[in-house]
């Protein structure tokens, strides 16, 4: 029995992926050099190998994910001025070999859960899964949780404060478009302070993104673009896709 798969271009992939942001972005006179890395797809045998290590089974949408792309990475700079140019702007997800139990995690993750900051934080005991999927530069970690049957992803400063971020993996890659990398936004989306130079960038990129939402309202719905606020699991489903250099070889 065989099957036929369609192909998909190594374009059309990044376009579907990003839901068109990167046109959004460098459709802005005041940004440049955005770029989006190019990665290959983790074969299945590295999946389940990484899921057997760590005793755990990724949640279908990222797995779907990573069978698609090894991690992502989009950044972009902002135009200060005509000669300061700086790289602001970072949509990242961290490679398959990069997803664990770092150890600056885990000590982040122990200092936290020492503090009484009354805020929000999952409930974690001896069978919890907790992963990296960000540094999220300055401010702490991007986590993966799972507990309770369930995974979600939180923020963990490094003042100790857990924020609550999505309750998916594709959840989570939709809020980052929408937020468009800017600098610190998984702070803002989990109402805790934003560095101040980064809150100067919401107000001239995307002030909208700076607006209290009512707790019943659903924050994922910020944002006048429907083209980019609204994302599709199934474009992480390509199971096969043209690579420029695997085209180089075979016409070796």
């Amino acid at each position: 029995m065989s099957f036929c798969v369609d192909l998909v271009s190594e374009d059309s992939f990044y376009e579907n992926i990003t839901l068109g942001v990167t046109k959004l972005l460098e459709s802005d006179p005041r940004i440049c050099n955005v770029n989006v890395e190019r990665r290959y797809p983790c074969d299945r045998v590295a999946i389940t190998t990484w899921e057997q290590r760590h005793s755990a089974v990724l949640p279908e949408d990222l797995r779907n994910f990573y069978a698609s792309s090894d991690g992502f990475q989009l950044s972009w700079s902002y135009k200060f001025t005509a000669d300061e140019i700086l790289s602001v702007g970072s949509i990242h997800v961290n490679s398959l070999n990069e997803l664990y139990l770092s150890p600056a995690l885990k000590d982040l993750l122990d200092f936290s859960l020492t503090r009484q900051n009354g805020g929000p934080r999952p409930v974690l005991n001896t069978k919890s899964k907790v992963f990296e999927l960000d540094s999220c530069r300055t401010i702490g970690k991007v986590c993966l949780v799972y507990t309770g049957g369930a995974w979600s992803v939180w923020l963990v400063t490094r003042e100790g404060t857990w924020g609550w971020l999505a309750d998916s993996f594709t959840q989570y890659f939709r809020m980052s478009l929408v937020h468009l990398g800017l600098p610190g936004w998984q702070a803002s989306f989990a109402n805790l302070p934003l560095i101040p130079w980064a809150e100067q960038l919401f107000l001239l990129l995307a002030p909208h993104l700076l607006e209290k939402v009512e707790p019943e309202v659903n924050v994922l719905s910020m944002g006048s673009d429907a083209g980019f606020n609204h994302i599709d699991p199934n474009i992480f489903k390509t199971s096969v896709r043209h690579h420029k250099n695997s085209n180089r070889q075979s016409n070796q």
